[in-house]
């Protein structure tokens, strides 16, 4: 039997931001006892939570998630530990052996930081890609990377140079996961599929890996 495990955090009123996002509301308009049924309005933004940039995020003229195929958000992974990487930018070497041979379609990089989620800490100093990691990455064939932190970018960047990297690259890149530590150094199946939103530059995703059973 495979096993599911979840890699996304609850979208609540209250969680934790990027800074300068707006905040999520979320009102109950029906309920069962009074009206037969229940129902909510939520209202985020497209980059809250668990979620998918895609290309459009950064790039004038990058494809929106509807654009990209639906096989973007979906494939093999493996996890890559960063978390020594916090005062240093996390190295090409260290996922050479990764994107030899048979590479995955998705690198996850463990940071650690989900653990900080919801503490001030969480939007502090985090392992970030090396451009030279980053060129690596573009120059494969990976559909995307994910990590359990709030950017690909530091915190402090003025120019997104990852993120812009990445997105001419037509990668996809998932943050906020969580339950990296739950992950098997083997390959995994991996998913986050968005809401088809016509021209969105991302979306919360329901981020999950499959693990093969024995």
């Amino acid at each position: 039997m495979n096993t599911v495990i979840d890699l996304s955090h609850p979208i609540v009123e209250g969680m934790p931001l990027f800074p300068g996002t707006l905040p999520i509301k979320i009102k109950q308009l029906h309920v069962v006892e009074k009206d037969g049924f229940a129902e909510k309005q939520v209202t985020i933004t497209t980059h809250v939570g668990t979620h998918l940039d895609a290309p459009a995020h950064m790039e004038k003229n990058g494809k929106t998630v509807d654009q990209l195929p639906v096989l973007q958000f979906w494939g093999s992974a493996q996890v890559v530990d960063v978390r020594p990487f916090v005062n240093e930018p996390i190295p090409a070497d260290l996922i050479e052996n990764a994107l030899n041979d048979d590479p995955p379609d998705f690198l996850l990089f463990y940071t650690a930081f989900a653990e900080k989620w919801g503490t001030a800490e969480y939007f502090g100093r985090f392992p970030v890609l090396s451009l030279q990691a980053t060129d690596l990455i573009c120059n494969s064939r990976l559909k995307g990377i994910g990590l359990d932190a709030p950017s690909v970018d530091a915190m402090d960047a003025e120019v997104y140079r990852v993120h812009h990297k990445l997105f001419a690259a037509e990668k996809i890149i998932v943050e906020n996961l969580t339950n990296l530590h739950a992950l098997p150094p083997a390959k995994f199946w991996f998913g986050v599929f968005p809401l088809k939103v016509k021209g969105a530059d991302g979306m919360p995703v329901r981020a999950v890996a499959i693990l093969n059973g024995e």
